[in-house]
């Protein structure tokens, strides 16, 4: 049950204490930076797409430089995104002959989805409770990957019939539900008690439903990908997990979750 994936997933999280403790300064958006960078390679790498090749400078490029632009502002995000999906459009069309349009609209979607999704911390960073906030999306992935995987061991019978991922079970989807919801309320009791805060334990309860969500969406996400090419992992980066994105699959959509439940919902006083 505690295999080196769930050994490799609990060192990710200690290596992220020190980053909690700089996050207010450059730390953040250099280790984001670094993370989507990877994540963006392995993505369009595994393709194995000659549009691939031709667009992933300009990727990089963009997945470096978003969680910096988010540092200055929403306005220089939005302007980076536009000049890589406009540069990326001019390259795929000045090579129009000998690329295809749905392999270079994949690699476009994916580095603008995997830049963008590594940016949010550093806006969720700056904002009310922003500390907390961060360290929860951390918390939130970890806690959805594990529940999942130690329920499914536990009690799975049924599978979850996603094609994509046929091994995933209805059991290790609900565990993953309900544990982060708890570990949430937890955490939340913790720090009202412990740092002053006032977050709600219904609502915080509901974000960890909604988070487990996008933590296994994002997941369903990487599977489909790797199921598409072929391969068992992005890469061999990371024992027990495959590549960077292998690991931050679930957190790429966890991130943005978490980020917009805090400004649509009072989850703190």
């Amino acid at each position: 049950m505690f295999n080196a994936k769930f050994f490799s997933g609990a060192a990710y999280f200690l290596l992220a204490l020190p980053l909690f403790y700089y996050s207010h300064t450059l730390a953040l958006p250099v280790v984001m930076a670094l993370i989507a960078m990877r994540c963006v390679y392995e993505a369009l790498h595994v393709s194995g797409f000659a549009e691939a090749k031709l667009l992933l400078p300009a990727g990089l490029l963009l997945a470096g430089c978003l969680p910096f632009a988010a540092c200055a502002g929403g306005l220089w995000v939005e302007v980076l995104c536009y000049a890589y999906l406009l540069t990326a459009l001019l390259l795929y069309l000045f090579h129009y002959n000998s690329l295809a349009l749905l392999n270079a609209l994949y690699c476009m979607a994916m580095t603008l989805l995997l830049g963008v999704c590594f940016a949010v911390p550093v806006f969720t960073r700056q904002g009310k409770n922003g500390l907390w906030l961060l360290i929860l999306t951390f918390v939130g992935t970890w806690s959805a990957d594990v529940c999942a995987q130690v329920c499914g061991k536990l009690f799975g019978k049924h599978k979850f019939k996603v094609h994509v991922s046929p091994n995933k079970t209805v059991e290790g989807s609900i565990g993953s539900l309900l544990g982060t919801a708890l570990v949430y309320v937890a955490f939340a009791i913790a720090l009202n008690r412990l740092a002053g805060t006032s977050f709600s334990l219904p609502l915080m309860a509901a974000a960890g439903l909604l988070v487990s969500v996008a933590g296994q969406a994002g997941d369903l996400l990487a599977s489909a990908v790797k199921r598409l090419f072929g391969v068992k992992d992005f890469s061999h980066l990371i024992p027990g997990h495959g590549g960077m994105y292998d690991r931050f699959d679930s957190f790429a959509l966890v991130a943005p979750m978490l980020y917009l439940l805090a400004q649509v919902l009072p989850l703190a006083g």
